[in-house]
Order: structure tokens, then sequence, then C-alpha cells
């Protein structure tokens, strides 16, 4: 069912038509999480307001079945952020999905980053019941805000895994930036597809969802897994004019490009897992 879904979905945006209701379902409700983060104002690392995110996130992590956790790290000009992390139950850690919570100050960050927020929690509904996943809304991945070299959210996640963690990883993904944009594109450090991005692009081809690797010089959350041991692809729909502006509000987003994102990050984790 999901494969098919995701087929007839892959073929309304690729025409530009629009999709069925039931096939937007999850972008529908990713949509929403989106308006709700937006709502709070901009979500600078370290600020009350990205608190306020954080315990949003836990909230809804809490109500789909998971229990987060949240991990604090210092910021290079005082004060802290926090990762909102949930693991599901059972085996071996397999698959690691990410999406930073942070923004910069300048608007609601609502495609970078609520997008990805409100799709890592419409895939925690679907892979709560599936063993050895790891799902979290990371802070301070904005370097312009915070002044480091490294995207400190992702950091800290990974100094947080053991090092069987890292070994038994399959697959990880950054979903940033995932609601607007007219191509999907599968990123990552490399100049050709490490394993995640394989598994993506793969992941693309079942569902007839089409998808490019595109290489990146260390733009998102992707970067410190990969150095830190772990193979990680970036999602992104690209690219969008409304980047670190007022203009990236919610309204803006398109529920069938998150219901594609969605689902190929579902793919890729159930068929790596």
């Amino acid at each position: 069912m999901i494969r098919l879904a995701a087929a007839s979905l892959a073929v309304a945006v690729v025409l530009g038509a629009a999709p069925a209701a039931g096939l937007e379902q999850p972008g529908l409700h990713a949509k929403a999480t989106v308006r709700a983060l937006a709502s709070l104002g901009p979500r600078v690392a370290g600020s009350a307001t990205e608190r306020r995110a954080d315990a949003f996130v836990a909230g809804r992590f809490r109500a789909i079945g998971l229990e987060p956790v949240l991990q604090d790290f210092p910021l290079p000009r005082g004060g802290l952020s926090h990762n909102v992390v949930a693991r599901t139950g059972g085996g071996p850690l397999r698959a690691i999905v990410v999406a930073h919570l942070d923004g910069v100050s300048a608007g609601p960050a609502a495609n970078d980053n609520g997008s990805g927020v409100g799709a890592v929690l419409e895939l925690a509904k679907e892979l709560k019941g599936r063993p050895g996943i790891l799902l979290a809304a990371l802070g301070a991945e904005e370097r312009v805000m915070t002044g480091s070299k490294l995207h400190l959210g992702s950091a800290r996640l990974v100094r947080g895994l053991s090092g069987a963690d890292r070994q038994s990883v399959r697959v990880a993904l950054s979903l940033d930036m995932v609601g607007y944009g007219p191509r999907l594109n599968v990123r990552g450090l490399e100049h050709s597809p490490n394993r995640s991005a394989r598994a993506a692009l793969a992941a693309g081809r079942r569902l007839g969802l089409p998808s490019t690797y595109l290489p990146d010089t260390g733009q998102s959350d992707h970067v410190e897994l990969t150095r830190g041991g772990i193979p990680a692809a970036w999602l992104e729909w690209r690219w969008d004019p409304c980047w670190h502006s007022d203009c990236d509000r919610a309204d803006r987003l398109r529920p069938d490009k998150l219901a594609a994102a969605i689902r190929l990050a579902l793919e890729t984790v159930r068929a790596s897992t």
C-alpha cells in the first residue's frame, strides 16, 4: 500500500497535478506541525522560543508512544541548546532520522526546518513499533547563529552514541527543507553516494519518485554523522528562495512535497532495517 500510494504521489508531483487527499495525508499533518512551530516565532538556538519548541516536540513524541530524552549542550556564545531524542525499543540501533529544530532570527523558519521536524514526527508514527530506530529533533544546526564551525546538535548526538551503536547503524538520514522546491535531491559529503544515499536513491526508484544525487559542501546535520563514522544522507527539495528570510512561512509549504519526502524516508528506513 505504501509503495502504490507513493508511486501515485510521485506521478502527481512530476506532472504538477494535485494528488488525491488520501495520498497527501502525512504531508497535511506535517504542515500542521510546521504551522504550530512557526507560530512560536523565530527559534534561535538557546532562546526561550527554541525551548518551547523542544517541549512541543517532546509532547508529540510522548503522544505517539515514544519516551523522549533531552540532550543539553553549551553554545559558543553562552546558554544551552537541546536535542529531543526518541528511540524505539529492542535490538541494536539500525537507523537514525534527524531534523534540526532551530532556525535563524529572520523569520519563523517554516521550511528551514519546521518541515523536517514535521516529517520526522510523521515518521515516528509509522516506525514506533519497529526496533532499533532513533528519531531526533536537533538544536543549534544554524551555524550563522551559533558562530560554530559545527552543526552542534548533531555533533552532540554522535558523541552520545556508543561505539556499538555507530557500527550497527545501517542508514542515517537528515530531513532538511523538505516542504518547498522543484527537485528532490539526495545529498551527501561524498563525490559519489555513500550507503545511506544509495539506499535513499534505490528507495526513490522503487517508489517511482524521481530523486537525484547532489554532493554538498557540508550544510546540514548529515555532516557530523558522516564525520562521526555514520555515513549519512540529506533529503532536500531544492531550491527555496525564502531560505533564511522572513518569507519562510508555513503557508508556502506544499503537503505533496512533504508527503513525498516522508514516504521516501520511510521506504529507505524500512528497506534498510
